[in-house]
């Protein structure tokens, strides 16, 4: 499980793909973002980010579940705690939507990886 700092630079290094990536499909962008990260870690921090976005409905359906199924740190969605780094990570540097549709790519391609 991910210290709460760590998972906020990994988020902000997604976001920093991300805008690499983003004319390009979500599979590159997750396919990057797993070459990185590997799998574990871009699994966790997927699922903290749409734990944070728990009341976000572009987070839906089969995502929301496959995120929901994932173990996460607890203190890392803890936003009334100011000193809580997830909080100036760049949650909101990534549509709701395009997060959703990298989910997809992630449940996709992780189906093929466990």
């Amino acid at each position: 499980m991910l210290k709460v700092n760590e998972c906020a630079d990994v988020w902000k290094n997604i976001v920093k793909l991300y805008n690499k990536t983003k004319d390009k499909s979500p599979v590159v962008t997750i396919e990057q973002i797993l070459e990185r990260f590997g799998k574990e870690t871009t699994e966790e921090v997927f699922a903290t980010v749409a734990a944070i976005k728990a009341g976000d409905g572009r987070i839906y359906g089969k995502n929301r579940e496959y995120m929901n199924s994932i173990t996460i740190n607890p203190d890392a969605v803890v936003m009334s705690e100011c000193n809580n780094p997830m909080m100036y990570c760049g949650l909101d540097d990534i549509h709701s939507a395009h997060i959703d549709q990298m989910i997809t790519e992630l449940r996709s391609i992780c189906q093929f990886l466990k």
